[in-house]
């Protein structure tokens, strides 16, 4: 496990501030920390208001002290200035709620959460494909009748999501493939089961041809909090793939990495980015020294996990001083 940092308030951290619509946590975070995934360890509930892990705009958050330890809390705002004390008159107050601000981006990060950009490689092996469509056409297309083989017989879900395999995705000390990126293609409604199953294609964006693959359709809410902080384990990663961009990424992008469950990391954690010291060559050197020098590792950004599986995780980036590439190392901040 690593080692726990001390909190680091900024010196300029205001005492008190009222939250703004469009605050994220992240940027509340920032304005009170030097290290914002330590959040958590500060952020005091509420007992006695509705939601007290969320934050509304018009909170007023208070930065104080107890026993030389750090918090902060809601202390003013609608939601503190509107609870009455009640006496001899039973009753119940409604109060609508201002819309909650999130801790990101989530427009960002929404279609990756609906239609997954990289599977892990034991997931998409195994996934049903379509075998042919029921006429000798060979692109088949929203309306059109298709075949399926593979799809278990038990099985209750009668919708799927279609995707077509691209490159894959290989662990960079191993090289074993450990995911498939994807692309999403439309859905599939199977109307009769069996060894080949039958299927009409639904909302199709790209033409469906055999090989291509089902995974089980996303029909679910989902959790859109993320409360930034530390990996609770060791991580020592790397980026494995972009997204939206050939050879690097800025804030707000999303990564691929190739670490996930399997090593402890959770929703929420936040992980450093370096990038390797670049190779010199020391005309200086004595002739006991190497010539070659590698110039230390440069930190580059920083990363918020918000999905994971077994062996990889999406991430997208909170910050960077420099742009991120495939290959730049991730770590515990």
């Amino acid at each position: 496990m690593p080692a726990a940092q001390p909190i680091q308030i900024k010196p300029t951290a205001p005492k008190h501030y009222v939250v703004k619509k469009g605050d994220t946590l992240w940027d509340i975070a920032k304005r009170f920390l030097n290290t914002p995934w330590n959040w958590p360890e500060i952020w005091y509930d509420n007992p006695h208001i509705k939601n007290p892990h969320w934050i509304y705009p018009g909170d007023v958050l208070t930065l104080y002290y107890v026993n030389g330890q750090p918090r902060i809390s809601v202390t003013g705002g609608p939601r503190v200035s509107s609870i009455k004390t009640v006496v001899l008159k039973p009753s119940v107050e409604y109060q609508k709620l201002p819309k909650t601000e999130h801790p990101i981006p989530i427009q960002t990060i929404t279609p990756f959460l609906v239609h997954p950009r990289v599977v892990p490689v034991d997931i998409f092996d195994k996934a049903p494909h379509i075998v042919a469509a029921a006429d000798s056409r060979i692109l088949y297309d929203s309306g059109n009748r298709v075949y399926v083989r593979g799809l278990k017989s038990d099985a209750k879900q009668n919708w799927y999501s279609v995707y077509r395999p691209g490159g894959v995705l290989k662990d960079p000390k191993t090289g074993e493939v450990i995911g498939h990126q994807v692309l999403y293609l439309g859905d599939i409604h199977i109307l009769k089961r069996g060894r080949i199953a039958t299927g009409i294609l639904e909302h199709t964006r790209e033409e469906v041809t055999a090989g291509d693959r089902l995974l089980p359709l996303v029909r679910k809410h989902y959790n859109y909090t993320f409360m930034p902080t530390a990996p609770k384990t060791t991580i020592n990663a790397q980026v494995i793939a972009l997204f939206n961009s050939i050879s690097m990424v800025g804030q707000y992008q999303v990564v691929v990495l190739d670490t996930g469950t399997r090593d402890g990391l959770r929703r929420g954690d936040v992980l450093a980015v370096d990038q390797y010291g670049r190779m010199i060559v020391d005309r200086y050197a004595t002739r006991q020294e190497s010539r070659d020098v590698r110039l230390p590792n440069q930190k580059v950004g920083l990363v918020m996990v918000f999905r994971t599986f077994k062996r990889i995780s999406y991430a997208l980036v909170m910050s960077a001083t420099d742009p991120i590439m495939v290959g730049d190392l991730v770590h515990n901040p």
